[in-house]
């Protein structure tokens, strides 16, 4: 498809002078469009939108500088340049301070001069043109990323109402076991989970999880470990499986379930079951580090072994462990988000003021957030979680 020629208005009172830059600009491959006056010219300008406009200054009626200011107000993209031989250096002066893109003087003895004036004129113009349509489409894309941004914004805040919905209610008592819980995200969602629940009438389940990752990715694993172990539950419920009452049967299974989803995410968790009638704990580790700190009301210690996280390797395993618990104690875990928010300077020191922390703190959820100095209002570089269980008279 052939390119639509350049159309250029030229304003002159005088017919010859029409003439001959008219003759010359359509030999030059230019679509020319003539005017004797300068009301003419304005309405040219309205009705057949040239691309360049060339005008002289000394006209009847409205003179050059009116068409000049006039075009410069309604058409500031329209290149105008002035031909016209009156006046000298202040015509030209002023002329440009108008807006003319150019000043060319009468007689034009070499009209490779008025040639050169026109393709420079062009040239800035399309230029302008291009700036000012990249201009607008930068302007367009970043009102649609804020649209979108706002669009995500509403979609985080509705999954972060559901994901906190899905965490169990706090300060719960079952018979004269306590749990309590505090869950700091370090972006909108989290990918730290906990959650205990009644297995039967002899039985407690209770996890801490911490997913690979932050934002929503990590969140929605912790959606699917609620859901898996909702399915291990009621298999057991409807007598059909045991494997909720056993950790590390639970933790294989989820390596398996977490792998197998080809999510490219692996977690680390600790499932701990509490037998109401024996006070004993079974639990398996899943690289939970820290590890859960028991505290009998007179020293702290950390229980729990180094073990494979969930969902890194098809071929991990877990060990289950069994622990005689104190008539009266608490249990603390913590997720590793706790150890970047720590001033000491190496892992032994941290661990030994998490020891510390729980001997000489009166064991409330909120005390212990406050004895971590997670109670003031600063960017944390990871999601922390706390889970605390205590067996009271």
């Amino acid at each position: 498809m052939s390119q639509k020629p350049v159309r250029i208005l030229t304003v002159d009172d005088e017919q010859l002078v029409l003439e001959v830059i008219t003759a010359f600009l359509e030999d030059s491959g230019f679509d020319v469009i003539q005017a004797v006056d300068g009301q003419t010219a304005i309405d040219l300008i309205q009705r057949e939108q040239p691309d360049l406009v060339l005008c002289d200054l000394r006209m009847p009626g409205m003179d050059g500088l009116n068409v000049l200011a006039t075009v410069t107000r309604n058409y500031p993209e329209l290149p105008i340049l002035v031909v016209s031989g009156m006046g000298g250096m202040s015509d030209a002066i002023q002329a440009l301070k108008l807006g003319a893109w150019d000043y060319v003087t009468k007689p034009i003895e070499d009209m490779a001069v008025l040639e050169h004036a026109i393709a420079h004129a062009l040239e800035r113009a399309r230029l302008r043109r291009e700036n000012r349509e990249h201009r607008e489409h930068l302007e367009a894309v970043n009102m649609q990323l804020q649209q979108t941004l706002r669009r995500l914004q509403e979609d985080e805040a509705a999954a972060r109402r559901i994901q906190f919905q899905l965490l169990p209610e706090n300060n719960k008592n079952y018979r004269n076991y306590w749990f309590s819980r505090h869950v700091l995200t370090s972006q909108y969602l989290s990918g730290d989970f906990v959650d205990y629940f009644i297995i039967d009438g002899g039985h407690l389940g209770f996890y801490i999880a911490d997913v690979s990752g932050h934002g929503v990715s990590s969140a929605f694993v912790t959606v699917m470990l609620k859901s898996y172990i909702g399915r291990y539950r009621e298999l057991y419920r409807q007598n059909r499986d045991r494997g909720i009452l056993n950790p590390a049967e639970t933790l294989s299974r989820l390596n398996r379930e977490i792998f197998g989803s080809h999510m490219d995410k692996y977690l680390t968790m600790f499932y701990g079951v509490i037998d109401w009638e024996t006070n004993r704990l079974r639990y398996s580790s899943g690289g939970q580090f820290p590890f859960p700190i028991l505290f009998d009301g007179e020293k702290a210690v950390f229980i729990g072994k180094k073990s494979l996280p969930i969902g890194l390797f098809d071929f991990a395993s877990y060990q289950a462990e069994s622990l005689q618990l104190p008539p009266k104690f608490a249990l603390v875990l913590i997720s590793d988000g706790i150890l970047e928010t720590l001033p000491q300077a190496n892992l032994r020191s941290k661990q030994a003021f998490l020891l510390e922390t729980v001997q000489q703190t009166d064991l409330k959820i909120e005390n212990l957030v406050q004895a971590l100095a997670l109670d003031q209002s600063i960017l944390l570089p990871d999601d922390v979680t706390l889970l605390l269980i205590e067996k009271r008279d």
